[in-house]
């Protein structure tokens, strides 16, 4: 067993296919069934099991690609301690949705693209997502997204994938809607004042059934911000509980924010990373200033 049989294995999670693996691989696949076969020989349990939808690891598998993925990751670290050092203009990053970091980005790579070469990588993701691309090794930082008292699982499960865990903020969800929305003037919004409104609600999945309620639901479904956006500006009544955005968002929109009297849950976003990852420079100067960005705004 060496850590080439390592990038072997894990070519093969991710094509889900030993004959894609090895035409990835530049390998024939014989010696790559070879090497599978002489990898669970010698660990004395099957790593792959084969399914009419390709090879998926088994239980064991699972754990298995999981340590090797990290041992592939930290000697990529270890390499990018070299003469050549880490490539200064990559940046690899996962965000929640949100209007606030990708603005942050935005205006920290318009830097960058007028300065030199820049290498970057943005996906906006879910808290459970980002995990998963970390474990991988397919991002390199991350901004996750929780209510507050799931705190304590995310924190076990950053601890169980050696990521580092900092909290990065605490708020409240706002209403943000149309100037001339019916609430708009209105000196306490409460959630019941919200009935009869049409809610523009995001979710990575749409949901096919909803639960019986005396009362009608007017909800409009959709992931894509922009689309959000636009269904606010054109509906009268519309709404949308997002995380505070910026006033010159909702300036360039043309929509407002308002506050819930009666909304009491409280969300966190937390930057997590592989303990031992050091930052290249455009990272961690993204970092920074979104670290300077909360502090100044307080929220």
């Amino acid at each position: 067993m060496n850590t080439q049989h390592f990038t072997y294995i894990v070519e093969i999670e991710r094509t889900r296919s030993i004959s894609q693996a090895a035409k990835n691989l530049f390998l024939s696949q014989p010696n790559l069934s070879r090497v599978l076969h002489e990898m669970e020989h010698g660990l004395g349990f099957a790593i792959f099991e084969r399914t009419s939808r390709g090879v998926t690891p088994t239980e064991r598998g699972a754990l298995f690609l999981q340590y090797a993925r990290r041992i592939l990751m930290e000697l990529e670290s270890i390499e990018a301690l070299g003469r050549s050092g880490p490539v200064k203009s990559r940046l690899r990053i996962c965000f929640p949705r949100s209007g606030r970091y990708l603005d942050a980005a935005a205006r920290y790579l318009a830097q960058w693209c007028q300065n030199g070469t820049v290498d970057a990588e943005i996906r906006e993701c879910h808290a459970r997502q980002t995990l998963e691309l970390l474990d991988k090794g397919d991002t390199e930082l991350g901004i996750i997204r929780f209510r507050s008292e799931y705190e304590d699982y995310f924190r076990d499960q950053a601890a169980i994938r050696a990521l580092e865990f900092q909290v990065l903020r605490d708020y409240r969800y706002q209403l943000m809607m149309r100037p001339d929305h019916p609430l708009a003037q209105k000196r306490q919004i409460l959630q019941s004042d919200l009935v009869g409104f049409t809610e523009i609600a995001h979710g990575d999945t749409f949901r096919h059934t909803e639960p019986r309620s005396e009362t009608p639901r007017r909800r409009i479904y959709t992931v894509d911000r922009m689309a959000q956006v636009r269904l606010l500006q054109t509906i009268p009544g519309a709404y949308i509980w997002i995380s505070p955005a910026l006033p010159e968002d909702l300036a360039a929109w043309g929509l407002i924010q308002r506050d819930c009297a009666d909304n009491t849950d409280y969300y966190r976003d937390a930057l997590i990373y592989r303990k031992s990852y050091l930052p290249t420079d455009m990272e961690a100067g993204l970092l920074a200033g979104i670290a300077q960005s909360i502090s100044e705004q307080g929220i």
